[in-house]
């Protein structure tokens, strides 16, 4: 009878299996077989290969090589992996071996997966987080190969699926060598097998698609490939060595043979072709091609572009100083650094073509057994000679600089402005003429811009003469003289200017403060069809400092600024807000020699605030009715705390304030240590414009005192708070289930003392309907007559207990759920008043009660509010999201937060 039974439930089992089996999908297993290159034993191909790595992904993105170039990653990384991948929550990755086999029964090797069950699809899908339905793409990717290896899974009902790679079959290999140094013994060198998609900083750090040399490299290719690679030497007198190589039938051993290097003297020829020894600045090998779509990242070009910078080639010098260097024969580029040079040109102008100081270079180097001697680059002057009409009254002011523009590899940035080489030959005045005629190097595409000066103390900053001229008329332009006027200068949108005789100064009498504060004068005005718009700031030698105590403290200075004639408006500004809001000032410019404008006392607000031995400036344009001043700091090294809120009220023009401070002092049993911070009084605003608070729960700040469990009161002037600030007092014991206390310090000079915890707490538990208490939308709890605030940690929320000292507490607020049924989001109000006992854990149960929460709501009528400010001070018709300052009917102040 057993037998039978059993024999039953076999058959019901075998039965339900093939019933499920033919219903649903077929479990789907991947054995992936990828052929060895034919030709090169498995010895050789374990040594130089080993394992593979395969990564699958639900997206074929990585299969995009110029989404690499773009962010020059190494083409082993997984792109949307690179740097924080917790960052993409789409792209995903599961990475694997391919595992070397010697044999595959025919004589060849073979990488792949250990055994079928490895690879399962539902497993890979699970692993890359990829959609039903969808394939799984896959990449094999090894720096020894030259082609990457990609390929999908598609969705079958085959419980088996074999995924067969030929493509290395008939790959060649080609084995890069060591370096050969001068002295016939091996040199450290990094390589790029592929010279397109490497990039490195000498050998610091980053250095994407580049390969180690200091042993044997080996690169499979395909016969007829050209391969160009590029050799970095460690050395500071080795030149780095660019190359190529057709893939033959067999394998191709490359040797970088700085044997036959040559000796090369660098020099930079003056502008009559003499070659100029380069006695300083710092010589480096480059290679910079930069690759279509490569762009750069930190301090690297990008794909194509190999800068040894950090390899300063220092090492040989020729006998006439001059920086020397050991290069293979062909095209190599050099960069120099701040060079100088011995020369007797008068007219010699450094020819920087790169930013920060750079001089890049690309030479011949022949086949020679002597040293050779080549230039990097030549100087070119251009002798420029500029007529301003009737701009005699400004010849002191007016000055010239040269500049240009250039782009990667020759900077970091896209059209980077870089300056050029000038020097003035002379300046005359010629009736009321100036003619002044200058040299500027003439190696890349330059301009000259005119400007003016007034002096250290007094800045000329002013868009109408801030202009540029660009010298040559068209790329390959083959003049070196060249004579201007003032129509020859324009601004970015081709403006030409105003004739001198139609310019005056204007002297902007402005204190200092404004700059210090990060302002600036924003001018508008006009002329002819022009508009200018310019936000000049001050010069950055200005440190003049108030003077408090005197007749007039606040430091001035003047800003004169060259304007052609008409209308005016400026005004002081630091953002949008500033200048919709700040009084602007308008002019009139005449045929006269100087305006004066000067921003009057009246117009704006300087506020000096002196805490705690330092000085902070305040500077408003629109001046608020008063200055919310905070401080909140933990002095280690005395152990106090201190804390200021207030609101300092304004008037226009000076205004000082001296932070007072008085001492509250905490005492306590021995029963529990304390930490204590302040907090400012929140007061939220709801829907309807009504003003609440709600303390639902506490995280202590980072600034806070520490009273151990021994400890019965604080030190002296342990914590500090201003005479004039309103503030919470948060005590807290630390317990788990511990909450904190907040008692309200209200304004005023004398100290206070506070007294915890002279009782043991009991263990309450707290419910609501019977259950644990779900959350709350608002929450206020007080204990004893002095109604100090109990403000629960997070844990309450999560077990719904506190520990608290005996005696008498009131709990009222809006519990806050979604019903399990409904699904609705139901809020109950609720008010209750509950006393604890000494030793006597108890339950309270949070039990709506209409009546005591009508009474509540009728006793606690909100005041109305009379005015609102922004946290910067600023008047606001109606409260914005953040932080608020409202002034009540009552006389009180508010800080409202709107959600």
């Amino acid at each position: 009878m057993k037998l039978t039974n059993h024999l039953r439930r076999v058959l019901a089992a075998t039965l339900l299996g093939l019933g499920c089996h033919t219903a649903a999908p077929h479990a789907q297993n991947i054995m992936l077989h990828l052929d060895a290159p034919q030709g090169i034993d498995a010895q050789t191909l374990a040594a130089d290969i080993g394992t593979l790595k395969i990564t699958f992904s639900n997206s074929k993105d990585f299969f995009d090589t110029s989404l690499y170039a773009a962010n020059t990653l190494d083409f082993g990384s997984d792109y949307y992996n690179d740097g924080n991948s917790s960052t993409d929550r789409v792209h995903k990755y599961y990475s694997c071996k391919l595992t070397f086999n010697a044999d595959d029964g025919n004589g060849n090797a073979w990488w792949g997966n250990k055994n079928k069950f490895e690879f399962n699809f539902d497993n890979l899908r699970r692993r890359v987080s990829g959609r039903a339905g969808q394939p799984i793409y896959y990449r094999i990717y090894s720096p020894h190969f030259s082609r990457i290896i990609t390929g999908q899974i598609d969705p079958t009902d085959a419980e088996e699926v074999t995924l067969h790679h030929t493509e290395l079959v008939q790959a060649r290999r080609v084995a890069f060598m060591p370096p050969v140094g001068r002295d016939g013994n091996a040199v450290p060198a990094i390589l790029a097998p592929d010279l397109r998609i490497g990039t490195c900083n000498g050998f610091r750090g980053y250095a994407p698609n580049m390969q180690d040399l200091t042993e044997p490299f080996a690169r499979y290719a395909y016969k007829g490939d050209t391969l160009r690679y590029l050799v970095v030497p460690n050395s500071s007198e080795l030149a780095l060595h660019a190359d190529s190589i057709v893939v033959a039938d067999t394998t191709t051993c490359v040797t970088t043979d700085y044997r036959k290097a040559v000796e090369c003297r660098f020099y930079i020829a003056d502008s009559q072709g003499q070659l100029c020894p380069v006695t300083n600045g710092q010589l480096a090998s480059v290679y910079y091609k930069p690759q279509p779509g490569a762009k750069g990242k930190g301090n690297y070009h990008g794909y194509g572009c190999y800068n040894l910078g950090g390899i300063f080639l220092n090492t040989l010098t020729a006998p006439d100083g001059t920086h020397a260097a050991y290069a293979l024969p062909g095209r190599q580029t050099f960069q120099l650094r701040m060079p100088t040079v011995q020369t007797t040109d008068p007219d010699f102008l450094m020819p920087y073509n790169a930013d920060l100081g750079y001089i890049l270079g690309e030479v011949t180097i022949p086949a020679s057994t002597e040293p050779v001697s080549l230039s990097i680059a030549q100087s070119k002057p251009l002798r420029v000679t500029t007529t301003l009409a009737d701009a005699a009254p400004y010849a002191d002011h007016l000055q010239f600089s040269a500049h240009t523009y250039v782009n990667p590899p020759y900077s970091w940035q896209e059209n980077k402005q870089m300056s050029v080489e000038y020097k003035e030959v002379s300046r005359q005045i010629k009736g009321n003429d100036l003619v002044v005629t200058t040299l500027v190097e003439g190696s890349t595409y330059p301009y000259l811009a005119l400007d003016a000066q007034y002096g250290a103390q007094s800045d000329t900053i002013a868009s109408v003469l801030s202009k540029q001229c660009c010298l040559y008329s068209y790329p390959g332009d083959p003049r070196t003289e060249f004579s201007l006027t003032y129509n020859n200068f324009y601004d970015g949108n081709f403006n030409t200017l105003p004739a001198f005789s139609q310019l005056h100064p204007v002297k902007f009498v402005v204190p200092c403060h404004q700059f210090q504060t990060g302002r600036m004068l924003n001018l508008f005005g006009t002329y002819n069809q022009g508009y200018i718009s310019d936000l000049p700031s001050h010069h950055n030698g200005c440190a003049k400092q108030l003077q408090p105590g005197s007749a007039d403290p606040i430091p001035y200075d003047t800003i004169t600024i060259i304007l052609p004639e008409g209308e005016y408006d400026w005004v002081m500004q630091k953002d949008i807000d500033e200048f919709n809001n700040a009084p602007h000032h308008g002019f009139t410019l005449g045929a006269i020699d100087t305006l004066v404008q000067r921003l009057q006392p009246t117009d704006f607000a300087l506020l000096r605030v002196s805490c705690l031995g330092s000085d902070s400036i305040y500077v408003y344009n629109n001046v608020p009715a008063s200055h919310g001043y905070r401080q909140s700091k933990y002095d280690n090294t005395k152990g106090r705390l201190y804390y200021a809120d207030e609101e300092i009220p304004l008037r226009p023009g000076y205004n000082e304030r001296t932070i007072t401070w008085r001492e509250v002092k905490l005492q306590k049993d021995t029963l529990y240590s304390l930490s204590c911070w302040f907090e400012a009084p929140i007061t939220y605003v709801d829907e309807d414009g009504s003003y609440y608070t709600s303390y639902g729960r506490f995280d202590r700040p980072y600034n806070y005192l520490w009273l151990e469990k021994l400890e019965t009161a604080t030190a002296d002037s342990a914590i500090c708070i201003s005479t004039g600030s309103r503030a919470n007092l948060a005590v807290w014991s630390g317990g788990t289930f511990a909450p904190a206390r907040f008692f309200t310090i209200s304004p005023s000079e004398a100290d206070t003392t506070v007294t915890v915890y002279t009782q043991k707490t009991v263990r309450v538990n707290f419910s609501y309907k019977g259950g644990r208490v779900p959350g709350f939308e608002r929450l206020n709890m007080c204990y004893g007559n002095e109604q100090t605030r109990i403000v629960p940690n997070s844990n309450f929320y999560r077990r719904s207990r506190m520990d608290l000292e005996p005696g008498h507490y009131t709990m009222s607020g809006v519990v806050a759920y979604e019903d399990d049924n409904t699904g609705e989001y139901v809020t109950t109000p609720f008010s209750i008043a509950f006393d604890i006992e000494a030793n006597t854990p108890t339950t309270i149960e949070l039990c709506p009660d209409p009546a005591a929460v009508a009474a509540a709501t009728a006793d606690s009528a909100p005041a109305k509010a009379a005015a609102c400010y922004a946290p910067d001070g600023r008047r606001i018709s109606t409260p914005q999201p953040g932080l608020n300052i409202i002034k009540m009917t009552d006389g009180t102040v508010r800080k409202v937060i709107v959600k």
